[in-house]
């Protein structure tokens, strides 16, 4: 079942006529209809969107739990929920901070980056079927709006880890 078909008969075909002259409508629908499809791609590797943050975060080298929270806008007892789900599933592992007694990293473990890699391959699929009334240019240029919006837009802008 592709993404199209599994929202058959879940309601109306599409967004409300009278609120799609709204574009900050537009993009909230059909940003929550991403969500959920990505959702779905990472629960088939046995993970959520969150723990799939954590795992990228960390995948080039351990980061302060603390820092991890603060970069993914996680409140920091979600945060301790989550590692310590990832630690469960053998993908991640605390370990004392070498220079600072009172933080614990967390780094990723094989089996984590195993899971990246499955999700990538996933995703490239979803991406494909989602984004499938676009063409090329058109995802192009819709990607490339986004990342302007995302660093530069009123949400403020986005930094990236250094």
């Amino acid at each position: 079942m592709n993404f199209n078909e599994s929202l058959a008969g879940e309601g109306p075909e599409g967004p409300p006529e009278a609120l799609t002259k709204w574009t900050g409508f537009l993009l909230n629908w059909v940003a929550a209809h991403a969500r959920e499809a990505y959702e779905r791609v990472v629960a088939q590797v046995g993970l959520k969107p969150q723990h799939l943050g954590v795992l990228t975060h960390i995948q080039h080298g351990p980061m302060i739990q603390a820092r991890l929270s603060d970069r993914l806008r996680v409140f920091k007892p979600v945060m301790v929920t989550l590692v310590n789900e990832l630690e469960a599933m053998g993908l991640a592992e605390r370990r004392p901070h070498a220079g600072d007694r009172r933080a614990v990293e967390v780094h990723i473990l094989a089996a984590g980056l195993d899971k990246i890699r499955e999700v990538d391959s996933l995703s490239e699929q979803a991406s494909a079927e989602f984004f499938s009334p676009l063409t090329p240019q058109e995802r192009q240029t819709l990607h490339g709006l986004l990342t302007k919006l995302a660093e530069e837009g009123p949400a403020g802008p986005w930094q990236n880890p250094s």
